[in-house]
C-alpha cells in the first residue's frame, strides 16, 4: 500500500502540474467517463466506413484499401521526417535521434514495397481496367503526401536541368544567375500530359490547383525544413570546412573520425534507395496491369513519368556520388 501511495502522490502532483487549478473538475470528469475500448480508440466504425468503392467489382475494394494504408504509411513518414529534421535543428544536433527517424522510414518503405504484391498478385487485371474508368482523372500521382515528403527530405527542382556538379557547394544555389526563380517546377510539373498534345491533363491541372500554392510555400522554407541540406551544413559545421560539398562528403567517408555522421548519412543513402525500391515495385505492377493500356489512371503517361522519376529523381544525389567516388577509390 505505501508503494502505491506513493505512486499515487507522484501522479497527482504530475496531474497538478498540467491542470492546475482545474485538477479536481479533470479528475470528476473521469470519474464518469466510460471505459475505453479497443474499438473506441482506433475509431473502428469510422474507419471502416471509409472504403466506398464506385463499382460493384469485387477488386476495387483490395485496390482501395492498398492505397489508404499506402497513405497511412506515408504519415508516419512524415511523422519521422520531422522528427528527424527537428532533432538535426536542436541546439546540440541530436544525430542519435534523427539515425533512429530515417532508420524508421527506410522500415516503413520497406513495407508499402513489399505489400505492393497485394495488387501484384492479387487484383484481377481484367476488373481493374474496367473499374479504373470510373475514377475519373484521379490518380496516384495526385498523392499530397508523397510530394510533401519529397520536399521534406531535400528533393530539389529543375533536378533535370541540373546535374550533378563536384562543385556545388553546400549552401544550394537553386539557379543559375539569369534564370528566374520563379520559372523553377517541381520535376511532376512535367509530367502527367496527354500524350497526343502533350497538354496537361485534367489529373494535373486539378493538382495544381489545389496543392501548388502550398507546395510552393513549403519548398520555400526548405534550408529550415530539408533534411538534406540540413545535415551538409552540419557536416559542414561539425568538419570546420567550407569546401564542395560532394568533396565535403567524400572527405567524411574517408576520414571516419565523424562516426555518428557517418552512420546517418548511410541511412540516408537507404532511404533513397527505399524510395527508389518503391518507386520501382509501382512500375512493374502498373506495368503489369497496363501493359496494353499507353495511359494510366487519370489520362497520365505513367511509363515514362515513373521511369524518369526513379532514373532521375534522388534526395541526396550529391551523397550518392560522393559513396559512389570513395566506392572508386578502393578499386585502384
Amino acid at each position: 500500500m505505501l508503494n502505491l501511495n506513493k505512486n499515487i502522490e507522484t501522479a497527482l502532483n504530475e496531474l497538478e502540474k498540467r491542470y492546475g487549478n482545474r485538477l479536481v473538475e479533470n479528475l470528476e470528469s473521469n470519474v464518469y467517463r466510460r471505459e475505453l475500448t479497443y474499438d473506441d480508440y482506433l475509431k473502428i466504425e469510422t474507419l471502416l466506413s471509409l472504403q466506398q468503392p464506385l463499382t460493384d467489382y469485387h477488386d476495387e475494394l483490395i485496390f482501395l484499401v492498398y492505397h489508404q494504408q499506402t497513405e497511412l504509411w506515408f504519415k508516419l513518414v512524415i511523422h519521422e521526417l520531422e522528427r528527424a529534421i527537428k532533432a538535426l535543428k536542436a541546439s546540440t544536433s541530436d544525430i542519435i535521434s534523427s539515425i533512429d527517424a530515417v532508420t524508421r522510414i527506410n522500415r516503413y518503405f520497406a513495407i508499402i514495397t513489399n505489400s505492393f504484391s497485394v495488387l501484384m498478385e492479387g487484383l484481377s487485371t481484367e476488373e481493374f481496367l474496367i473499374f479504373r474508368k470510373a475514377f475519373g482523372s484521379a490518380s496516384g500521382f495526385q498523392s499530397l503526401q508523397f510530394r510533401i515528403i519529397e520536399i521534406l527530405a531535400g528533393l530539389q527542382r529543375d533536378v533535370r536541368e541540373k546535374p550533378i556538379q563536384e562543385n556545388a557547394k553546400y549552401i544550394e544555389t537553386e539557379q543559375p544567375q539569369h534564370q528566374d526563380k520563379s520559372e523553377a517546377k517541381f520535376y511532376w510539373e512535367c509530367a502527367a500530359r496527354n500524350l497526343a498534345t502533350n497538354e496537361p491533363t485534367l489529373t494535373l491541372l486539378r493538382f495544381k490547383e489545389q496543392h501548388l500554392p502550398y507546395l510552393n510555400f513549403l519548398y520555400s522554407q526548405r534550408e529550415s525544413l530539408s533534411l538534406r541540406l540540413i545535415f551538409y551544413q552540419i557536416v559542414s559545421q561539425r568538419m570546420k570546412q567550407e569546401i564542395e560539398i560532394v568533396k565535403l562528403l567524400e572527405t567524411l567517408f574517408d576520414e571516419k573520425i565523424e562516426k555518428d555522421l557517418i552512420v546517418l548519412a548511410e541511412e540516408l543513402l537507404k532511404m533513397d534507395e527505399a524510395i527508389i525500391h518503391w518507386k520501382q515495385a509501382h512500375l512493374k505492377t502498373v506495368a503489369k496491369h497496363l501493359s496494353q493500356v499507353r495511359r494510366g489512371t487519370g489520362e497520365t503517361n505513367w511509363g515514362e513519368y515513373l521511369t524518369k522519376s526513379i532514373a532521375e529523381h534522388r534526395c541526396f544525389p550529391e551523397l550518392q556520388l560522393a559513396k559512389q567516388n570513395v566506392e572508386a577509390k578502393k578499386c585502384f
